[in-house]
């Protein structure tokens, strides 16, 4: 087995292998009771893996080192805590299923006699990156009017009054004020307090306000 730590282009490969190493997988499941069930589970979805190990960084060339050509052991601390201070690491442990993004929770580390070797304890928690999904806003026709793309547009209006005529209708309305009759539901929104519920009845003399 061999355990390395990944972070863009740096990457550090521990030299000796921890006697065990522990990972924990829990479900964010729910217990409630009801009168008539007693207690019931409610499943959950998973929480994120924590993972955990044990060993030492060696000052010298022991047998039991996993390679040969390792950094000293402050030179192994020294990058563990840059990595943990820039966040994401990518942990792999070849023979395991162990292979995942991660942060470095807890860094522990001291020398405990004479060796000058290091011994440390680290504890990672999975990362998971969170996508969120956006949709495009739809322009609604309760809002503005959305002039039709000719050169009618070029004419600004903020607002404006028209007084319904006698063979009007609001497509016929709204071809003429803005280019374009698919406006028309437009128009009735605006003007919804004076056309009643029924926007394919309007009268003479009515005023219609328009915003653009």
């Amino acid at each position: 087995m061999e355990i390395w730590l990944r972070q863009g282009r740096t990457k550090f490969r521990f030299a000796v292998l921890p006697p065990e190493y522990e990972l924990t997988s829990e479900s964010n499941n729910t217990q409630i009771v009801i009168n008539s069930l007693g207690e019931i589970n409610l499943l959950g979805k998973r929480k994120l893996k924590n993972i955990s190990f044990s060993s030492l960084f060696p000052s010298q060339k022991y047998s039991f080192c996993d390679y040969m050509s390792f950094p000293t052991p402050m030179e192994s601390v020294k990058l563990i805590e840059k990595m943990k201070n820039n966040g994401i690491v990518r942990l792999t442990m070849t023979g395991t299923p162990v292979n995942i993004d991660c942060t470095i929770e807890n860094f522990t580390w001291g020398e405990n006699d004479g060796s000058k070797d290091i011994n440390f304890t680290l504890e990672f928690k999975e990362y998971k990156k969170v996508k969120i999904r956006t949709k495009p806003e739809k322009e609604t026709l309760s809002g503005k009017v959305t002039p039709a793309a000719t050169e009618k547009q070029a004419k600004e209006v903020s607002s404006t009054t028209y007084t319904v005529v006698k063979g009007d209708n609001l497509s016929k309305i709204a071809k003429n004020l803005t280019g374009s009759s698919a406006n028309w539901k437009a128009i009735y929104e605006q003007n919804k307090g004076t056309i009643g519920g029924n926007p394919n009845l309007i009268y003479p003399g009515q005023q219609l306000v328009i915003i653009v």
